[in-house]
């Protein structure tokens, strides 16, 4: 059945380290097997919920968890396939991703 009980295995976090793959670790786009278009659209929607939730200037290890929870929930509602995996890693990576791309408070 379609019950989303404890029976229902969810698709786990690759193991290493996100954006390491020459230090045993994985990239995200090879991970998640997705195709082109669905990655981008993905990507980029999850940029303007992170926008709206997270503080830009941290880390993603250091949001508040209440922020990330949101973040988590939003992305699932517009993408609810995100259910399907183990703690939206998915979702939790492109977010860690794109903190870690922005440019610092003050750099320029």
């Amino acid at each position: 059945g379609d019950q989303d009980g404890p029976g229902k295995s969810l698709i786990p976090a690759p193991s290493g380290t996100l954006s390491k793959p020459g230090m045993g670790g994985y990239t995200l786009k090879s991970a998640l097997g997705w195709e082109d278009k669905k990655y981008k659209l993905v990507q980029n929607a999850l940029h303007e919920i992170a926008k709206g939730i997270l503080d830009m200037s941290l880390p993603m290890h250091k949001q508040t968890s209440a922020a990330v929870s949101s973040f988590y929930r939003k992305a699932a509602e517009q993408f609810p396939f995100l259910h399907e995996y183990e703690n939206y890693w998915p979702a939790r990576d492109f977010a860690t991703m794109y903190l870690k791309n922005r440019p610092k408070k003050g750099a320029c």
